[in-house]
This record gives structure tokens, sequence and C-alpha cells, in this order.
């Protein structure tokens, strides 16, 4: 059983995404792209397996922004229609903000008895089984009379705009889509959400927090109806312990000093009785610990990941359950790498050993990116997102697998990104960067050999209407259709493609404006090369020396000898651009 399909309408910065899902999704994006909306989006439908945690009513910023804002506009455009009773109840209706999240399940063998209710299509063979999540206004003709008056007092609605919507009037529901029928609390009992959030570093933090919400709440799922009572009996015994070793009937001895004759019989009758706390109250007692020490004495990523650990530990779950959700926000948070490889495997086995857990991470750390999984990938960035699965074909997923050492978070996310063939143009540019000392450098240079063409139509799904900007560093290599084909890409404002005129970039880096000379001298001084007549033969030899004599040249380069030599323009290009959004 797994949620294959998600629908979210106007849930904060989330307009309007339909995306596929697997057993294991991961969000990657930028800050404040999503990816923890998303999160939330996806458990709205669903109960929490925390303790009596059902409501699931929003408040006014949990509406989108636009949907709002279109409302508004409205009542300002007909606010004079409003006043005199004629403006169309239908046409208002129908810009009412709502949130709308609709999950949809493809369920394997005898999984299909949980969701056979939800069934939301009758035409197909393969049958779809869908519930929403729906929070909007219950009584619209209600909110249509309450506009009215409000209009028929005030001429503008800077200042009432909340008065205007008001959130006491939403009201939420979960449904079958096809009947608008409501989903039973019985059948959704069978799905349950647990939440991970990124605000973790409070969890066992000082020695005086005994436990954690989520400890307890987990203590208290975990214990069956046979074991609190156990527990109660327990306490029982503690206090009968505790009143021998104390001896408390001799604290409370009146009747021994008192004068009253009957003093006797009304005293023995005053008893030290257990106040037995809640169920809640004695787990809360509890503490974590590691070894023979408090959690609260480890360092801080050491916290997070054996609380992450144990909390997902938990879920080795009641096999009466069809699905088990959990979300997981930046599982790297504060983590080692090796700590991060730690968690990132753990994760793939409580996959791989049960059926009825579907997880959703979002991530900023490419650790739990595997490049042989990429259809798992879902992008997110402002308010939109797409799965590289439904995005991708095959052979697009297999050319991404294949890439060596590709960090594929920085070469989406990078709000400046330089893609080269080779790693002497890389080392190059990094040099050079690095030499401005007196300008800000957040440009990413990644080396990706060739066939840039296919990376730049993924990476224009991100990025074709935000300010991020990437430039193309590649060799002519006597191929003028696969240059052609390159920089067509230049169309677009925010991508740049360069190419050399020579051959590759050493001949084109000596026959920049007066490099030859400068260059010649540098070789001879610092490498014993002989005194070449022309820039052919120094390019000839540069190309083909060993590896070891680029490093050191870009090491060099900028300082002594290289101080005035002149990037290739093919380079300077694309770092001007990249700085100033201009092209040349």
């Amino acid at each position: 059983m797994k949620i294959s399909k998600i629908h979210i309408q106007n849930f904060r910065n989330l307009k309007d995404i339909n995306i596929e899902l697997n057993r294991l999704t991961i969000f990657i994006g930028e800050n404040n792209s999503g990816k923890s909306n998303l999160l939330k989006a996806i458990t709205l439908p669903f109960f929490n397996d925390e303790i009596g945690s059902i409501n699931k009513n929003l408040g006014w910023h949990d509406i989108n922004n636009s949907t709002k804002t279109k409302y508004f506009e409205f009542i300002i455009e007909n606010i004079d229609q409003f006043k005199n009773g004629t403006v169309d109840v239908n046409e208002f209706i129908k810009v009412i903000p709502f949130v709308k999240v609709e999950v949809s399940f493809t369920p394997e063998g005898t999984d299909e008895y949980y969701v056979r209710k939800w069934i939301n299509s009758i035409n197909q063979e393969a049958p779809q089984y869908t519930i929403k999540y729906q929070y909007d206004i219950d009584n619209p003709i209600k909110l249509f009379a309450h506009v009215s008056k409000i209009l028929s007092e005030n001429d503008s609605i800077d200042k009432i705009k909340m008065n205007l919507l008001p959130i006491e009037l939403f009201k939420y529901s979960i449904l079958i889509p096809l009947t608008n029928e409501p989903v039973t609390f019985n059948d959704l009992a069978n799905f349950r959400y647990n939440a991970l959030a990124a605000e973790r570093d409070e969890f066992s933090n000082k020695n005086t927090q005994l436990g954690s919400k989520a400890l307890v709440n987990l203590l208290h799922n975990k214990l069956s109806e046979v074991q609190k009572v156990e527990v109660e009996k327990s306490y029982e015994t503690f206090f009968e312990e505790l009143k021998k070793i104390s001896n408390l009937e001799n604290v409370f001895n009146w009747q021994d000093y008192s004068k009253l004759e009957n003093a006797k019989e009304f005293f023995e009758k005053i008893n030290l009785l257990p106040n037995m706390p809640s169920m809640s109250s004695l787990l809360n007692n509890v503490r974590l610990g590691f070894g023979e020490e408090y959690l609260n004495t480890q360092g801080l990523g050491y916290r997070n990941l054996i609380y992450l650990l144990v909390m997902m530990n938990s879920l080795e779950l009641k096999s009466d359950i069809a699905l088990n959700i959990l979300t997981i926000e930046e599982p790297e948070a504060h983590l080692c790498k090796s700590n991060e490889h730690l968690l990132a495997s753990f994760i793939n086995s409580i996959l791989s050993s049960t059926k009825q857990l579907q997880l959703f991470i979002s991530t900023h750390s490419s650790e739990f990116l595997n490049k042989l999984e990429l259809e798992n990938v879902t992008v997110v960035s402002e308010g939109n997102g797409f799965s590289l699965k439904s995005e991708l074909d095959e052979e697009q997923l297999g050319y991404l697998a294949k890439k060596p050492n590709l960090d594929f978070l920085k070469f989406l996310f990078s709000r400046r990104c330089i893609l080269v063939e080779g790693t002497s143009e890389e080392m190059l540019i990094k040099s050079y960067l690095s030499s401005q000392a007196n300008v800000l450098n957040d440009i990413e240079v990644i080396s990706l050999h060739k066939g840039f063409t296919k990376m730049l139509d993924i990476w224009l799904k991100v990025n074709e209407n935000l300010s991020n900007r990437i430039g193309i560093i590649r060799d002519y290599d006597n191929e003028p259709n696969a240059q052609k084909t390159h920089e067509a890409y230049n169309k677009y404002s925010n991508i740049y493609v360069t190419t050399t005129t020579e051959y590759t970039l050493e001949p084109e880096f000596v026959s920049t404006s007066d490099n030859f000379e400068k260059l010649k001298e540098y070789f001879i001084n610092n490498h014993g090369w002989p005194d070449f007549k022309t820039a052919e033969e120094l390019s000839d030899k540069w190309r083909n020396s060993k590896a070891n004599t680029m490093l050191q040249f870009c090491k060099d380069f900028g300082k002594g000898e290289l101080a005035s030599v002149e990037l290739p323009q093919h380079i300077s290009k694309v770092i001007k651009f990249l700085r100033d959004g201009e092209k040349e």
C-alpha cells in the first residue's frame, strides 16, 4: 500500500501541485521553496499517532495568499454592486478561497480491502482510490450575507480583510471525491502518520527536561492496557515501600501529644494515600540515555541522531494498520557526513523491512539522494513541484545516474553556476575567482565532461522563472553542430553558453590578447620549458603536458608573473554574465 499521487491546492505557498509519489519520496529545494508545506499537506487527510491529535482545522495564514488576493480583488471590483444588492452570488462563490489536498492510493493484494470504499473512477481497468481533505466555507450564503452587511457600512476594505473572510466560518472535511461522502472515522483510522519536524534541538537538551512529548507519546502508545495496569500497581507498591522505609506514621502521631480524650479515635483515621498521577505524568519522568549517560550530555548532532533512530525504530508497527506515514524534515540537521550516511542506511533498512511504511523526507543533503533511484526525488521550487519520475524518461534518469561526482543539489539550486567540460577549466575558474579579493563570490563551478543539453533541460524546469543564472563553458572540438545546439539555449535570459574559438582551452588561452609572451616566460621560468617561437608550439606542449602542470598553473594564476594574464573571452564573458546578468 502506498500513496501514489497527491494534488494540493491553495495550501500556504503551494498554489496547485500535482505530483507522483513513491514509498520513499525525497523533496529537495531551496529554503522557503515549500518543502515543509508539502510535508504538512501530505498529513492533512490523516490522523496523527500522537494522543488526541485529530483536529485538522487550519488558520488564516494557511490559505494561499494569491487565492485570497483574487477574492479581495473581486470584492473591490464589485463593492458598489454589494452595496446596492446586485452582485452575482454565484460569481462570488467561485472566488471564495479554499484548501484542498487529494491523495490517491495504490493498494497491493489484500490491502484493497482498506480502500475499497474510496474508489474514484469506475471507467478504468485499474481503479483509482482517492480521498480528499477540504477546508472551505461551510455556508457560502452566510458568508455572502456577512460580507454584504460589512460593505454596506465601509467604503474601503484595507483594514477589514480578516473580517471579510472570517476563519470561524471555515470547516474541514475529509471526503470521497466521486460521491462527496464523508470518510468514516473507522476507515481513516487504518491510516496514521508521525511527523519529525526540523525543530529538534531542544530534545533532551537540559538536565531539567525529564522527557519529551514525542517520547511520552511513543511510550503511551506502545504500552498495552495490561502493561498500564502493571505500571499503576508498581506505583502503589512503591508508595507502600516508601511509607515503611520513611516510617511516615510516626511523623503524624498527633494522638500521642493531644490532651483530647478521644484524640486517638479521631487521629487514627488520618492516613497518607498515594496521589496517583496520570499515565502521561508517570511516563514524563523517563529520559533517554546513551550508555551510562543521559542524552543531554551528548553533542547536539548525536542527540538528533539518537532521537531519529529511536522514533523511526518505534515504527515496527501494528499489523492492523494499512499504512503508516512518516515525514522527516531535514534529517541531516547537525549531523556529520558519517552519521548522515548511517541514518540514510537505517532509513533504507526500515523501508525494506515493511511494506506498511511510506516515508517522505525534505533535505538539503546529497547523502539522502541515491543516484540509482532518482525516481524517488521531487524538486520543489517557488511553491511548485515535480517528480523526476514523471518529468524525465528512463534514458534521462540513467544519464544523470552515470554522471560521475555530480552533486545534484549544487547543480539545481546554486544561485550562480558554471558547468565546464573538464577539471582544467574547473581548477582555472576557481583559482581566478579566489584571486578576486575585492568581489564577493557565490559562483559554483561543476565539471561534467560533455552533454550539457539534457542538464539544461532539467535545470530549466526548476529555474526558468527564477533569478538564478547558469553558464556553460565548452570546447569547440571541431564540432560546429554541437556548438549550435548548445548555444541555442542563449535565448533564455538566465543561461549563457560560450565556446572556444580554438580547438580547446590551452590554445584559446595562449592566443588571447598578448598572453603568448607572458605565458612563455612563465613556463620557461617555472617549468623549464624551451623558448617556443610560436603560440601553436606552446599550446601543443601545454595541452600534452601532465595534469600537475595545469594544477600548478592554476595555483599561480593571478599572482606574480601571471597577474596580467587575461582570461579567455569565452570564460570572462560567462563570469561577467553571472555577476551582472549581461551578455556580450
